[in-house]
């Protein structure tokens, strides 16, 4: 009778005890990243094969991907959720993966640096995330935006899936094999919960100079290892205060050299760029100097 009530005081301490906190991962802050936006997407159509393997050999850390989700259920790496087909607008939420495919990404593509483009780029066409995995495997780092997630039911657990399948997760890389991005707050603490192993990063777009309240901090590193911020919005206090809690920075889209070089002064630890390439020279040029 004794060890039954021992047991069961035991119990209810257990349950009491407040659980350890599950806590962002701990990430290298030593270090800027070259993230390729969309792909090299200043010298030929973004979010295309093409575009992802000129990002590698212009020197890109990661390669960036949006991925929209189709009627039957496939991750596309496109920026908008609006396709032309036939003439028509359509959602891409609305059309099948294979109807997707009658849109020419490469269409539209302003043919401003043509000792970079392709001349079938007109041939070029939408991929989905696993064409982009199965093509690239662990050779390359991947920084994924998850864009209107609202819209598209279960593309968080599809996300998920797919990265595990390709064993991008678990890994003792020096730098993480995958960030997952998203301007929405839930769908992002939704994969903290089901994955809290991958880096997230929280985007945001401001009018002025980039503030958040202690209250916005407090909640953001419960689950964020760091911010995209727009560019124009960057400042060394909000870098600083970025730091002193323990998030990384990554300014978006940032093409301008001088923009760049005054960005890395500032202590950013990495910027989202169309032109890899003039980012990989001066983070050269700045590694030679020091």
């Amino acid at each position: 009778m004794k060890k039954i009530v021992l047991l069961t005081i035991l119990l209810f301490i257990s349950s009491c005890s407040p659980r350890p906190s599950i806590e962002p991962p701990p990430l290298p802050k030593n270090d800027f990243l070259i993230i390729a936006h969309r792909g090299a997407s200043a010298y030929t159509t973004g979010h295309t094969l093409t575009a992802y393997e000129m990002a590698v050999q212009m020197g890109a850390d990661y390669i960036e991907i949006d991925l929209q989700m189709t009627k039957d259920g496939k991750l596309v790496a496109l920026h908008d959720s609006i396709v032309t087909l036939h003439d028509v607008q359509q959602a891409v939420a609305d059309v099948t993966f294979n109807e997707i495919q009658l849109h020419s990404p490469g269409s539209a593509f302003e043919k401003d640096h043509l000792a970079y483009t392709l001349p079938n780029f007109d041939d070029l066409r939408i991929v989905d995330l696993e064409e982009i995995l199965h093509h690239f495997g662990d050779s390359v780092n991947y920084y994924i935006e998850m864009k209107s997630p609202e819209v598209y039911p279960g593309i968080e657990e599809e996300l998920v899936r797919q990265l595990q399948n390709y064993n991008l997760l678990y890994r003792d890389d020096l730098t993480p094999k995958v960030f997952i991005q998203s301007f929405d707050e839930t769908s992002l603490k939704e994969i903290f919960a089901m994955e809290p192993s991958i880096p997230l990063i929280k985007l945001y777009k401001f009018k002025k100079n980039a503030h958040l309240s202690k209250k916005e901090l407090r909640d953001l590193t419960q689950y964020a290892s760091g911010v995209g911020v727009n560019e124009d919005a960057v400042t060394g206090k909000f870098v600083d205060s970025m730091h002193h809690v323990g998030m990384l920075v990554h300014p978006y889209t940032v093409n301008d050299e001088e923009k760049i070089r005054n960005l890395m002064e500032l202590g950013v630890n990495g910027i989202f760029t169309d032109r890899p390439d003039v980012a990989f020279r001066i983070k050269k040029e700045k590694s030679n100097m020091d």
